[in-house]
């Protein structure tokens, strides 16, 4: 046509395909629609799983207590927390209640869609209530006295908080439950030295030793 060629394009773009073709032939597609989305976390800024925050919001507890975790991933197939948390799953911003009963090191680890891990920790302290915790608030001879052969007896008192268990070595009575005081007899062959145990909850306990002094009964 005078020596021009002409030539004439149409594209079209639908349903994630692009269509290319030249004058009366029918477009051909050039390129896939998009895989479909997994349920991964993405956030666009690259590929890498990454995780964007992983704190506890309370870093000391007093026993009893609950604090949650906090976290955030991008990026990320799976996600979990070790040692092992409900309700973890891979999300911007999440946060989930734990109680632990001691100190716990907990480790947030996610993974990508290629495998690879990341982990990042935090630390939860637990102290203890100084108003909860067992004590022993007196233990002391009362009194002595000598037997009809001449052997001293002597009369041993004690009192306490919050013990849940009560016992003495060497061994005199069984272990007493709950008691907040009480009075005992022992008569000692020679110079001995009694220690009074309180357990209380969580494990803590609170000692005291008494020396009995034979010759000290006149």
């Amino acid at each position: 046509m005078n020596g021009e060629t002409q030539i004439r394009a149409c594209f079209a773009i639908a349903a994630g395909i692009l269509l290319v073709g030249c004058g009366d032939s029918s477009p051909r597609a050039i390129a896939k629609s998009a895989a479909p989305a997994s349920d991964a976390v993405h956030t666009g800024a690259g590929d890498g799983v990454r995780i964007l925050q992983f704190y506890a919001r309370d870093g000391i507890l007093t026993e009893g207590e609950s604090t949650v975790l906090c976290y955030g991933v991008s990026n990320a197939k799976s996600v979990r927390i070790d040692p092992p948390v409900e309700g973890v799953s891979p999300a911007l911003n999440r946060c989930v209640e734990v109680r632990p009963k001691h100190a716990t090191h907990y480790t947030l680890i996610a993974e990508g869609a290629d495998g690879r891990t990341v982990s990042q920790s935090s630390d939860v302290k637990i102290g203890a209530d100084p108003a909860t915790l067992p004590r022993i608030t007196s233990f002391r001879i009362a009194s002595c006295s000598r037997d009809y052969q001449g052997v001293p007896v002597f009369s041993l008192n004690f009192a306490d908080a919050n013990a849940d268990v009560v016992s003495i070595d060497p061994p005199v009575f069984k272990p007493l439950h709950g008691s907040i005081s009480g009075e005992f007899y022992v008569r000692p062959e020679k110079t001995t030295t009694y220690t009074l145990t309180v357990a209380g909850k969580n494990g803590h306990v609170a000692r005291q030793k008494l020396i009995v002094d034979v010759s000290q009964c006149k």
